[in-house]
């Protein structure tokens, strides 16, 4: 039996050595418990066995060189923290060893001959600290890249000089490793002998990188090329937009496949401040990779001719990811984003690209020096301004409602108003960038922005809502307002399609649900914007509305006050949260200064999604609208088919499943003498359907039968 010697040094302990190695033998174990330091002064780390370091720290220090000072050994090395701190010589790093979270190298040189990994996995990614002057490493060195499993776009780089090519890196040599590298495809794919791209069913170009000349991106063609364009060891490392699927197993080429995986790059680090040159143009955009294999802090670095601005690709937006602006244009080192709910921060990652924005015409650049690194770790990798009490802002999230009745995050604007921002387009708004999937943008002058800056807002003022990319499916806006503290504003958002108007609630945050169906108008880029008025004095202030589940009714409540003459309230119920209808009302209490609340049950809900909005009535005939609630009615367990509204509008038939038996319905509808006039074939997912007939509907009174292989369901469809 093997005898195993363990030497233990406990939480903030050190011990120094100065003898000429400490080896570690195969039959022996160092462990390092908790936060302690191993000083190896003027001596060799020889490790034949097992070290364990989870928290602590192996020092290399001392006068001597590297035939003194090194670390080597028949066994792969992990320590939490490497440190360098030896007078003017050098360390070598003559075996494997990982460093899993912070690499210091103070005074001296570092030798890693391509024996040191800067590891990365789903806790924590290993950075560079900042090196002084006099230091250095010199040899190339291993950088590891984490991505968690999503099939996504994602802004990259190696912060590396002199590096292999992207096939021998990022592809692993063409050869398949469990979490290990990608797969790179694109158009006309001829494998590792001729332009390396892999072959996938698609052959979608999977790689790209930016041409600051032509401003677009470009797909890369050839994969037998360096991974970072230069090797003079100044700003060398290429910025890419990489699809990600997970590491090369073939089953990634299938959707929605995908697994963790982690880049591995191989080059000399990039040491002392880098400088890349970026687009003379005003108003043009370069894409910057990290030259650093640490985070680095935005409020640090060096901009010459550039906005404090810059673009990222955040990988959860939408299904594969999606632009996200951070700007800070009052230089007080808070950043502003387009879309608040991102976790992206100033602090740029090791690995991550990103674009930056020319100022004006002339000669511009950003410069990294060391000092800008950061120990900003953010595993999500992929605002306040300086008075936010006097800034007016609206956020405004797209959403995709799926049929599960959750949501995701597809593209966001914000829109920002203070004095001295100006009314027209200028430095103070941000381009907005299109994305993959759904885009949404604000529209100013025919420009489309991800960030908007204006004026206070008054009366008349209107904010463009412009969405690109949109499919037929169900959609919502989450407005979010702050600081818009006028009482006698009020906000609208207007419909052009359904020709409808919607107050919105300007102190709190409010959800607006919207459809795209077969009709062209429904997706209209310029279908929303946001109307601000100024209100008359309103004869009540509604303070609340709220819906709520009980015993398989919702009882509808809402708190009033200011109540003067108001002559009815109704309330009102839609399925989609567009087209609603009276379910009951309530003369008005005449509770003049004083909160009153009024209560109403809905005793047959619909099943699913209720939403609710109060009518209200004044003595002078004027209407107005409260905003709209939504309950979920998931207590029903009986099949139920409904349509709605009905009579029927525009041409449409929204048909609600609700458990009944998913997958294909025929779809056939008959006029009163029993003739058919439409049939179709829709999926049931239960969620609503739409039906748009091909043929212009008489009006009148129609069948429609819907029928799958065991059932068949009648219902009947009223058209005005």
């Amino acid at each position: 039996m093997k005898q195993v010697v363990q030497i233990l040094f406990f939480a903030f302990a050190s011990i120094c050595l100065h003898a000429q190695s400490l080896t570690i033998s195969g039959n022996s174990k160092l462990i390092m418990r908790g936060n302690v330091s191993l000083v190896v002064r003027n001596a060799a780390l020889i490790n034949n066995g097992t070290l364990v370091d989870s928290a602590g720290t192996v020092q290399f220090s001392g006068d001597k060189d590297t035939t003194f000072s090194y670390l080597a050994g028949s066994k792969a090395t992990s320590v939490y923290n490497l440190s360098i701190n030896k007078g003017g010589y050098g360390t070598a790093i003559k075996s494997k060893l990982a460093i899993q979270n912070v690499l210091g190298v103070y005074n001296g040189i570092l030798y890693p001959d391509s024996n040191l990994t800067l590891r990365s996995d789903k806790d924590l990614t290993a950075r560079v600290d900042v090196i002084p002057a006099g230091a250095n490493i010199i040899g190339k060195s291993i950088v590891e890249r984490y991505f968690p499993m999503r099939r996504a776009w994602r802004l990259v780089t190696a912060p590396l000089t002199a590096t292999a090519s992207v096939f021998n890196t990022w592809q692993n040599k063409g050869l398949y490793e469990q979490g290990k590298n990608t797969s790179v495809t694109g158009p006309s794919p001829t494998g590792a002998g001729g332009n390396g791209l892999d072959i996938s069913p698609q052959n979608n170009a999977s790689m790209k990188s930016w041409n600051v000349n032509t401003q677009n991106l470009e797909s890369v063609l050839n994969t037998h090329v360096p991974l970072s364009q230069g090797n003079s060891g100044q700003a060398d490392n290429t910025g890419y937009f990489l699809f990600v699927r997970g590491d090369r197993h073939t089953d990634n080429f299938i959707i929605p496949n995908a697994n963790n995986t982690t880049l591995i790059s191989n080059g000399q680090l990039q040491t002392g401040t880098q400088h890349f040159i970026t687009s003379s143009t005003g108003g043009g955009y370069t894409l910057i990779g990290n030259p650093f294999a640490s985070p680095v802090d935005f409020n640090n670095v060096v901009r010459n001719n550039l906005v404090k601005r810059f673009y990222v690709w955040d990988p959860y937006l939408n299904m594969q990811g999606g632009y996200v602006m951070l700007d800070d244009l009052d230089n007080n080192g808070a950043f502003t984003k387009s879309i608040n709910a991102s976790s992206q921060t100033n602090h740029l990652q090791s690995g991550q690209a990103f674009f930056v924005e020319t100022a004006s015409n002339g000669t511009a650049g950003i410069s990294f020096p060391e000092p800008c690194k950061s120990d900003g770790n953010n595993n999500s990798m992929f605002r306040p301004v300086s008075d936010p009490g006097a800034t007016q802002s609206l956020r405004i999230v797209l959403q995709l409602n799926q049929n599960d009745g959750s949501t995701i995050m597809a593209d966001g604007v914000l829109f920002e108003a203070a004095d001295g921002l100006g009314k027209s387009v200028n430095s103070n708004d941000a381009l907005k960038f299109g994305n993959i999937h759904e885009t949404m943008s604000l529209v100013r002058n025919g420009i489309a922005l991800a960030a908007e800056r204006s004026e206070p807002l008054t009366e008349n003022d209107t904010l463009f809502l412009k969405l690109q990319r949109i499919t037929q499916r169900n959609y919502a806006f989450e407005i979010e307002p702050a600081a818009i503290n006028d009482p006698g504003l009020t906000a609208w958002l207007e419909d052009s399609y359904l020709q409808t108007s919607v107050p919105l609630d300007l102190y709190n945050k409010s959800v607006n649900e919207f459809s795209v169906d077969g009709n062209t108008a429904s997706s209209a880029a310029n279908r929303f914007r946001i109307v601000f008025k100024r209100a008359s004095v309103l004869p009540v202030t509604i303070l609340s509305v709220n819906a709520v589940i009980q015993n398989k009714e919702v009882a509808v409540s809402w708190m009033v006050a200011n109540e003067i003459n108001i002559r009815n309230y109704e309330v009102e119920r839609a399925a989609d949260g567009v087209n609603f209808s009276a379910i009951g009302g309530q003369a008005a209490a005449g509770a003049g200064a004083a909160q009153y609340q009024y209560n109403l049950t809905d005793k047959q809900p619909l099943p699913g999604y209720n939403y609710y909005r109060i009518k209200y009535t004044d003595e002078n005939g004027s209407i107005h609208y409260s905003i709209v609630v939504k309950v979920n009615n998931n207590s029903t367990t009986h099949p139920v088919i409904s349509v709605y509204p009905n009579p029927i509008e525009n041409n449409i038939i929204n048909i609600q499943f609700a458990n009944c038996e998913t997958g294909k319905y025929r779809a056939r509808l008959m006029n009163e003498a029993g003739q058919l006039v439409y049939e179709t074939t829709v999926t049931n997912n239960n969620t609503k359907v739409i039906v748009n007939p091909t043929v212009k509907l008489a009006a009148g009174s129609y069948l429609l039968e819907l029928n799958n292989t065991s059932s068949t369901v009648t219902k009947k469809v009223i058209v005005k």
